[in-house]
């Protein structure tokens, strides 16, 4: 497991239960606990929650190759092939293939019985945010 604090803290990551299980070399591994009260009410985790998932699993991906810098999501596109269980563990990994000055760019998975059983896939866009002069 990585340790908490190799990764930034997120509000919003701490609230869902976010556990970062593998972290570097542009890799990110994320895990979402099974939760009642973040599925969609007819037995699947709720879209909005594993888009979360994946888009923070994609933004680690992103920070473990370029520290010191923020990122924000310009595009990222999701293909849900079928409905997670909402009695399973989810787990996202991300891979950022391409970095450049202003943008990087990542692929990712999401499973929730195996990684050879994927529920939805990934592609997206990073702006790389340099820090303000003052």
């Amino acid at each position: 497991m990585v340790p908490e604090n190799a990764m930034p803290a997120i509000p919003w990551s701490k609230e869902l239960g976010l556990e970062t299980l593998s972290l570097g070399d542009g890799l990110c591994s994320m895990r979402l606990s099974c939760r009642p009260d973040l599925t969609d009410g007819g037995g699947a985790i709720a879209a909005g929650v594993v888009a979360s998932l994946i888009d923070h699993a994609c933004g680690g991906a992103i920070m473990s190759r370029s520290q010191g810098l923020s990122i924000s999501t310009l595009n990222l596109k999701i293909d849900h092939v079928r409905a997670p269980f909402a009695t399973c563990a989810v787990t996202a990994w991300a891979h950022c293939y391409k970095v450049s000055e202003t943008m990087a760019f990542v692929r990712a998975e999401a499973w929730d019985r195996g990684p050879a059983d994927i529920f939805a896939a990934a592609q997206g866009v990073f702006a790389m945010n340099r820090p303000v002069a003052r």
